[in-house]
């Protein structure tokens, strides 16, 4: 069966499935945590060019952050 219109309607509004493995995370660090909000994160950076975490630079996006 295929997409109708409605199913084609909502897959375009659903957001894009990204995430970072946990071997290739580097957050963003604020006050030990990452500013994704994990504290499991093994390397953190204070600097947003070196950042690979997907939801760190979400996050940041969506709090309006330049990450240039």
């Amino acid at each position: 069966m295929s997409n109708g219109p409605i199913q084609r309607e909502r897959d375009a509004w659903k957001p894009l499935e990204v995430s970072t493995s946990d071997r290739a995370r580097v957050c963003f660090d604020v006050k030990g945590r990452g500013y994704c909000g994990r504290s499991s994160s093994k390397e953190r950076m204070s600097v947003w060019s070196k950042v690979s975490c997907a939801d760190c630079l979400a996050a940041a996006r969506a709090d309006e952050v330049e990450v240039a």
